[in-house]
């Protein structure tokens, strides 16, 4: 793998490596690397839940929420003219 870093970083790391922090840079960068997936998390997609819709729970997550939403519709829908089209 190739990584390309901005100077000021690579200098930083070159030092620790010179003051005897790390073995190599090869050393300090896998324990840079160790920390951010240490940092992030598992990075291992949750296992699916048959019995969970991901696009409905979107709308279970918040209920008040949608419940505002449905009802500015609603209200939306009966006071804008636009839908009063005479045929």
């Amino acid at each position: 793998m190739t990584i390309h870093l901005p100077q000021d970083l690579e200098s930083s790391i070159q030092a620790a490596v010179q003051l005897g922090r790390f073995a190599s840079v090869d050393e300090a960068m896998a324990e840079a690397a160790r920390l951010l997936l240490r940092q992030v998390g598992p990075l291992d997609p949750p296992a699916a839940d048959p019995d969970h819709d991901p696009i409905l729970g979107l709308f279970s997550d918040d209920a008040e929420l949608m419940d505002a939403i449905v009802a500015d519709i609603y209200h939306r829908r009966k006071t804008d003219t636009w839908r009063d089209i005479d045929v």
